[in-house]
């Protein structure tokens, strides 16, 4: 499942289920912030806030049942885009 709202200024973007997880990482901050939910190395969920390109990449890798590893997106070296196609 995925959702989106426009609230004022943010923007909110959300795929997948954050239920059951263990682990959240948290991408960027300030004005553009993500949050990438894991169970282990299961990826569940992303919330973007002003981060349109993470939402995009982190949905498309559910809708792939692509996993990833919570390292990579940890990293703020990491291109996210690159993972979808390794």
């Amino acid at each position: 499942p995925w959702f989106w709202s426009d609230q004022y200024d943010l923007k909110l973007q959300i795929a997948g289920l954050n239920i059951g997880y263990d682990r959240i990482v948290v991408r960027g901050g300030g004005e553009a912030v993500s949050h990438w939910y894991f169970k282990g190395d299961t990826f569940l969920a992303v919330d973007a806030i002003n981060a349109a390109r993470d939402y995009m990449v982190g949905k498309r890798l559910l809708e792939m049942g692509r996993g990833v590893d919570p390292a990579a997106v940890a990293d703020p070296e990491t291109n996210l885009k690159a993972l979808l196609k390794t």
